[in-house]
Parts: C-alpha cells; structure tokens; sequence
C-alpha cells in the first residue's frame, strides 16, 4: 500500500488548495521541533558513567553501568564496547543500564551515547578469554524464582586444579555468562548456590572446565520440604527421550528445553500416552534462553512418555511434581534408546514403591526382559511385548516383595528406561526419579552428597556380574579425598552403603572403583525422610 495520500487519484481544485495548507503547516511543525530539539540537546548534560559491574568478563557477560544523564528510556541511545555496539541492552533508565558484552568486543572504553547523540566518558571493560574447555556439562533445569533453591554440585576428579567457566541460560534475559570463573581443587567439589548468583528466574546452566569435572543440580523448595536432583549431560543433541511423566491422579509434568547455542531452534514434541500419540505445534526455543512445557496443556490427564526433535543442538530434562508441590522429582533425558539398562537403586521394603517405566519409541513392537537383583540374588520377570510407541509402567513391589533391587532391562529392539520410587513418612508423599544407564563402567562418580545439615547420604551399587567383587568407594571432600571401607558385592545383587557411618559430618562427591563394570546411584535424604532425591553417576 501507497503512504503517499494522493498517489494515482485526481485532486479537486478545494482539496489542492487544503493540502497545500496542511503541507505548509507540517513543514513549520517540523520546523519548529526540530530547532525545540536542538535547543534541548544543548541544554541536556553529557551522559556520565561512574563504574561498571563487572569490570571484567567474556562475551555476552552483562554489565551493570551505573552513571547520570542516560535518558529515561532507551530511544535512539546506544551502548558501545571499544567502539563495537551492544546489541542486547536488557534494562535501560537515567542511572543504570545493564548491556551484554557484545560478539567482537575487545578490551577497551565503554560509552553510552543518549537519545540526543551526547556522548559520555569511556570506562575500560577488560574482555576476557574463555579457554578451550576439556569438558562441558549442561543442567537443562534450575529455578531460582517461586520458591525454589538450586545448587550446581561440581566434582574434580583429576589431581590438577579445575578453572571453571560458567553460563545461565535464563528465559527472562537470555545467556548470562557468570564474570569469574570458579575454581574447583584436585580431588574435590564445590557448591555454586544459583540463587545468589542468578536471582529470581529460571535457568539452565552450562558449565565448561579446563580439567575433567562431573556436575549435579539440585533444587529445593518450601522450606526444603523435598527436593530434586539429577546428573547433567556432557552434549547437546538434535533428540531427546524422556520415558516418565504423569499428568493424572495430582501430578504435574514439565519438560525443561535448554538452547546454548547461537542460533534459535525449531523444536517439535512427540508424546506417547495411555491415549495414543500426539504431536505439538512446533515452536522456537531462542537461542542462550531455556524454554518450559507445562505438558498438561497439551495431553490432558494421562501417563506419557516424549521424545523431543530440534534442527539445533539442545538439552531436554523433565520435572514432576504432586500434592500441590509437596513433592517433586526429575531426570535428565537421553539421547537414544538402548537395548540395555541398568538402574541400580530400588527398593519395596521400608515403605518404599518402586516403579519402573518404559518407553518405547519404535515403529515396531520390543520384547522386554527385566531382571531384578535383590539383596537375596536375581529375580527374573517373564518375558512381555511392548506396543509401537508405547509407554509401560511397572509397579516393582508386585514382583518383588519387601527387599532392596537393581534392576537390569533388556530388549530386542531399543527402549528407555526409568525408575521412580516413592514413600511417607508420615508428612506427605515425597519421591525420586532417575533414567538408567545403558552399560557398566570400571570407575563412577557422583557429584552430590552430604552427611551434614541433617542429610542421609546411601550409595547404591549394583554387580550385573555373575561373579562376586570387591568395591573401593572414595568420598572427596572439600578438602580432598578420603577413604572409604572396601564393599563385598555378591554375583547378580546390590549392595548399600551409608556414607553417614563413613564419613560424618560432611559434604563430600563419591568416586566407585571396581576390577570389573559395575553400576552405582546415590540417594539422599532429609527431615527423617520426609524429602529425598537420586542421580545416577558418570564415567569419564
């Protein structure tokens, strides 16, 4: 469409004669402001910066700049950094601006210019490196708003000090590159409380180390009455996995998206349900930021599995929650299905429920065998079928009555695994979560653990050998690592260790070592088991 008024028409005499009045009025209007702004620009001081907070920090770091003389609101403002323009500018009024360190700055005088072209002093912003990383892990889930309490958990497990560089990737503000790398000792682990550093907000986390680390988080919430924790991821991927998820009976579930990246994504969700399967809309994750699907709105009341399908790397978890938040669980997800699984924590005694969920995502129906390896030797379930695109829910106290178990899962075609448990001691439902690991491994870490501010550590080992083994367990604290008894783990069975009779008083990673494969979890627990929650380890 044409903005000229009287393009391709015939204007009557009257009407030429109008427009020339209403142009010849436009021209002195514009006249008149234009020499009103110039006189304004000349009464208006300079912009001034006082300092800036950070003074220091990598790309997309955002800067507190604190001054006089900005403008109320942005306009035609800008911020550059040695001459290159922030393009993100997250807040803008008279005093304060917070700006990201764009890409391409250099070390070098910041200056704002306002909305009339003044421009103010330069403060030097000293842009740093971020070195090649040895390893990287991301945490898809966190919250620090609502109530929430998150803890990034970082283990070392090498003997040389770990330089660690860390980036929140928030749904408010996008990717917040924390300005100071942290650093994490030989053979120890370091807490990071997210809260304080990211207040208010909901964030994923990526966490790039120059030594091999293994990284937790955890989150808490009303008064710490449960909590979650999961195990992070060491890559992005274009697919996700997600074999629990409940939306019946009080339970909420929410599926965590994390985009690192530089580009945004396209992501498109697929849930497999006791109604069948459905495809969401497909929808943008933009890139540095976290996205969050309350998956009710989309199935309505069911159980469900979800695979998750990006045309850009991405990292999903996927968080429950009951009882009006009294109790809440999650679980990474995974980036592929496996024949096998191994999930070494279980129990049906002491007033737990275990559950063990199934996912299967192929076009064609899997014959699953499960064997549960119990305390008192393995107990093997009859072999069933699974659906195409079918979930499978397993109540584990049907099969096994009164007695801690791994659980190990095979199949002719490739599923995903998980094992839920749950319990009461008297003040609500409280829960935990993890999916399995799909093999055995010589040497496992787990980054949380604490036997201290009333916490029950346990240390789930499971032997899918047919011989029995010895086990070395190794707690590295915050000042180092110390030594654990040596654990006898019979052919076929599970074996627990209280790390409170240990090692008292702590908090403090595990390191298991065997001879042979083996499979380890850690469960914690709080207010006499009112709250609890469990993650799998890794392996370098």
């Amino acid at each position: 469409m044409s903005s000229h008024p009287v393009a391709g028409r015939t204007v009557a005499p009257n009407r030429r004669f109008r427009l020339v009045v209403c142009l010849a009025a436009s021209a002195t209007l514009l006249l008149v402001t234009l020499l009103a702004g110039g006189i304004a620009a000349a009464q208006v001081a300079a912009p001034h910066i006082d300092n800036l907070v950070p003074d220091r920090g990598p790309v997309g770091t955002p800067v507190v700049i604190s001054g006089s003389g900005f403008g109320a609101i942005q306009l035609t403002g800008a911020v550059t950094f040695n001459g290159v323009l922030a393009t993100t500018i997250v807040t803008w009024s008279d005093i304060n601006i917070v700006a990201q360190v764009p890409d391409g700055a250099r070390t070098g005088p910041v200056v704002v210019t306002n909305a009339v072209g003044s421009l103010s002093n330069g403060v030097v912003f000293e842009v740093a490196r971020i070195p090649q990383p040895q390893q990287t892990w991301y945490l898809a889930e966190g919250c620090t708003a609502y109530g929430f309490d998150t803890y990034v958990l970082m283990e070392n497990t090498t003997d040389v000090d770990a330089t660690v560089n860390i980036t929140y990737n928030t749904t408010q503000y996008g990717a917040m590159p924390r300005p100071q790398a942290v650093n994490v000792p030989p053979n120890s682990r370091v807490t990071l409380h997210v809260n304080e550093e990211v207040p208010n907000v909901d964030v994923s986390t990526e966490i790039r180390s120059s030594q091999k680390i293994v990284c937790e988080r955890a989150m808490y919430w009303n008064n710490r009455i449960d909590g979650h924790d999961s195990i992070g991821v060491t890559g992005a991927a274009r697919t996700w996995y997600l074999a629990e998820g409940c939306t019946l009976e009080g339970f909420e579930t929410w599926v965590l998206i994390q985009n690192p990246g530089q580009n945004n994504a396209g992501v498109d969700v697929t849930y497999m349900t006791s109604n069948g399967t459905f495809e969401k809309d497909k929808f943008i994750v933009r890139a540095g930021e976290r996205f969050t699907i309350d998956v009710f709105k989309d199935v309505g009341a069911c159980n469900v599995s979800t695979k998750v399908e990006s045309d850009q790397d991405v990292i999903c978890e996927r968080s429950m929650y009951w009882d009006g938040r009294r109790g809440g669980h999650n679980s990474i997800g995974v980036t592929s299905p496996s024949q096998e699984w191994y999930l070494a924590e279980g129990s049906t005694a002491w007033g737990y429920e275990t559950w063990l969920l199934l996912q299967n995502p192929q076009e064609s129906a899997a014959d699953v065998d499960v064997t549960y390896m119990t305390s008192d030797g393995p107990v093997v379930e009859p072999t069933f079928t699974m659906r195409p695109f079918s979930r499978q829910t397993i109540l584990v106290n049907d099969r096994v009555e009164n007695m801690d178990t791994s659980i190990e899962v095979t199949s002719d075609k490739e599923i995903i695994a998980e094992r839920a448990m749950y319990w009461d001691n008297g003040t609500g439902k409280a829960g935990h979560d993890t999916v399995g690991m799909t093999e055995a491994r010589n040497t496992i870490y787990l980054a949380e653990g604490s036997t201290a501010w009333g916490f029950q550590t346990f240390v789930c080992i499971q032997n899918p050998n047919d011989e029995d083994i010895e086990v070395d367990v190794t707690y590295l604290t915050n000042d180092g690592a110390r030594p654990g008894h040596k654990q006898f783990v019979p052919a076929n069975s599970r074996v627990t260790v209280y790390a409170n009779d240990e090692i008292p008083d702590r908090d403090a990673s595990i390191k298991v070592e065997a001879q042979v494969p083996i499979m380890a979890e850690r469960s914690m627990y709080w207010h006499e088991k009112g709250g609890g929650h469990n993650s799998i380890g890794w392996s370098p």
